[in-house]
């Protein structure tokens, strides 16, 4: 046997040199696709279950919302451990899995049985997006000429986070920093007082005046025509028009007679800021489990240079600060800190983790692009330097006076 594939290797070298220039390009191409991973990915298989249940204490979100999914989420096969969290207004479950179990089965386990829960009114429990703690691979900064942190919050989570999302790879983009805009209708008493206005009427008729409505249709001839009704409130004048109740005499009483209605913001529970700049707006990228970071990585940049080019409003940009493909294409090795270099991101910000504290980064050496975040919870005891806490929109940020110790 070997005797006869010398023979043909010896003989037949075309064959032989067209095996081997094979074998070379399979190699090649192996090689490009190969995924090249900076932080290995051992994380569990792991589930995270949200649920949000607003202006309630945590004893109340503990027993109507806690309690009812640690019950529905018990026993289900490959189930190794179950970890719970309640605070003001949130649940937050972790559900983690042996080696058994695949991502997209757990996945499905827990949406199943979340179909049959009995919760409170409102309360829309969530499976977070399919990510793990290393799955951040971007950061940016959104820039605007004279706008304000409000309207760049708009244009992040209209325009550029509906783009990202898009990117093959992508499992979720979380924006953070800005004001949520929000309409207020402040009611005076006194006005509703005289006009006999209950709050519960008020209430009843700015519900039911923000909505459309569909009529069917109406034949005429060989055409017909689609009726609707249009009443969905976008203006602070739609609203103060809305009409609450008669005074009697056939005379409405509007919105605009018994409260005060104004363009506002919801309240603020984090701000992100960076460098000199106490409120920004910022977005982080979160890749899928399993994909391949060059990849996605590619396709982002594809998406940010395009949104730059041509599909933001004049002035605003998108400003990257953090891009893992510096550590790709690097050792990996060089991940660890060096002089000149801030952090294993390569000296582009300082490293915060949500709770813990974070130190500063130098701006004249370790970070000479001056993006370090600077992120500071004053309510924790014994905090000296800077740590991130989660927020509702963002995080909370307080710089630092001089002479604090980073």
């Amino acid at each position: 046997m070997i005797e006869r594939i010398v023979r043909f290797a010896l003989t037949q070298t075309v064959f032989v040199v067209l095996g081997v220039l094979l074998f070379i390009g399979g190699g090649i191409v192996a090689f490009k696709n190969l995924p090249i991973e900076a932080f290995p990915d051992v994380s569990d298989t792991q589930v995270n279950v949200i649920a949000i249940y607003p202006g309630r204490a945590a004893e109340e979100v503990e027993k109507q919302v806690t309690i009812p999914i640690e019950v529905a989420m018990s026993g289900m096969p490959n189930m190794v451990r179950m970890f719970t969290h309640t605070q003001f207004g949130l649940s937050y479950m972790m559900i983690t899995f042996d080696d058994k179990a695949r991502d997209k089965e757990a996945r499905q386990q827990v949406f199943e049985r979340l179909r049959g829960i009995d919760l409170p009114p409102g309360v829309q429990p969530d499976v977070a997006a399919l990510s793990t703690s290393i799955g951040e691979i971007y950061r940016y900064r959104v820039r605007g000429d004279g706008l304000s942190a409000r309207a760049l919050r708009e244009t992040e989570e209209w325009v550029i986070e509906k783009a990202l999302k898009q990117v093959p790879g992508v499992a979720d983009v979380v924006s953070m920093g800005g004001a949520l805009k929000q309409y207020e209708v402040n009611p005076d008493l006194a006005r509703m007082r005289d006009a006999k206005v209950s709050l519960t009427q008020l209430f009843t008729a700015l519900t039911r005046s923000n909505g459309n409505v569909g009529g069917g249709a109406v034949a005429q001839g060989r055409q017909q025509f689609l009726v609707r009704s249009l009443g969905s409130l976008q203006t602070v004048a739609d609203i103060e028009r809305v009409v609450v109740a008669d005074n009697g005499h056939g005379v409405p009483i509007l919105v605009r007679d018994l409260a005060q209605v104004a363009e506002a913001s919801a309240p603020v529970q984090g701000l992100v800021g960076q460098d000199e700049t106490d409120d920004i707006v910022n977005g982080l990228v979160l890749m899928r489990k399993g994909e391949n970071p060059s990849d996605v990585l590619a396709g982002i940049k594809k998406t940010v240079n395009a949104l730059n080019a041509r599909g933001l409003p004049l002035g605003v940009q998108i400003k990257p600060y953090y891009d893992r493909q510096w550590l790709i294409d690097k050792n990996p090795a060089h991940g660890v800190r060096q002089p000149g270099r801030g952090c294993a991101a390569g000296g582009r910000r300082a490293a915060a983790v949500p709770g813990q504290p974070a130190g500063r980064a130098d701006r004249g050496q370790r970070d000479p692009d001056g993006l370090a975040e600077h992120l500071h919870r004053p309510d924790l005891p014994g905090a000296a330097g800077q740590s991130a806490v989660a927020g509702g929109d963002g995080f909370r940020h307080h710089r630092g006076r001089r002479g604090d110790r980073g």
